[in-house]
């Protein structure tokens, strides 16, 4: 009995001060908390010494692996948002050489109608107020948009 107790106070040990761990470092956590599960299943299954090392090695190993993966996708999630981000801040700082939002007549797409530069003046058309929406993972401000009326003046 005193074989038992033991055991669990060992691995409410591993709980308690798995929860005061950071977010990262799971590898090292699961392998303690595996290590402590296998040690209880070998000695459950084997009722012996080398059934409960096994099985703590076996658990170590097991909770190390789940505890990486864990850990890379935390990792990823990170990057993913840290690219997110600088993306963001990139698109609203060069929106202003957008295409859309310039109704005033001075910008075609990139390049301006007026400059003389040989670029044939837009067709009939209108513009048309596109709203917000979520375009895959990045959100687009609602904007207007020159839409021309015959669409095969571009071919």
């Amino acid at each position: 009995m005193k074989k038992v107790a033991f055991i669990l106070l060992v691995v409410s040990g591993f709980f308690i001060l798995g929860c005061a761990t950071p977010e990262r470092y799971n590898t090292q956590r699961g392998a303690a908390i595996g290590a402590g599960f296998g040690a209880l299943a070998g000695q459950a299954i084997g009722r012996n010494t080398q059934s409960t090392l096994i099985g703590s090695g076996v658990g170590a190993l097991l909770g190390s692996i789940v505890g990486n993966s864990v850990d890379q996708e935390y990792d990823e999630k990170r990057n993913r948002i840290q690219n997110r981000d600088s993306y963001n801040s990139e698109y609203y700082d060069n929106q202003k050489s957008q295409a859309y939002g310039n109704n005033d007549g001075t910008y075609y797409g990139n390049h301006h109608r007026n400059s003389g530069y040989g670029y044939r003046e837009p067709p009939p058309g209108e513009w048309v107020t596109v709203p917000g929406h979520w375009q895959g993972r990045r959100w687009v401000p609602a904007h207007e948009v020159w839409r021309p009326i015959d669409p095969g003046y571009y071919r």
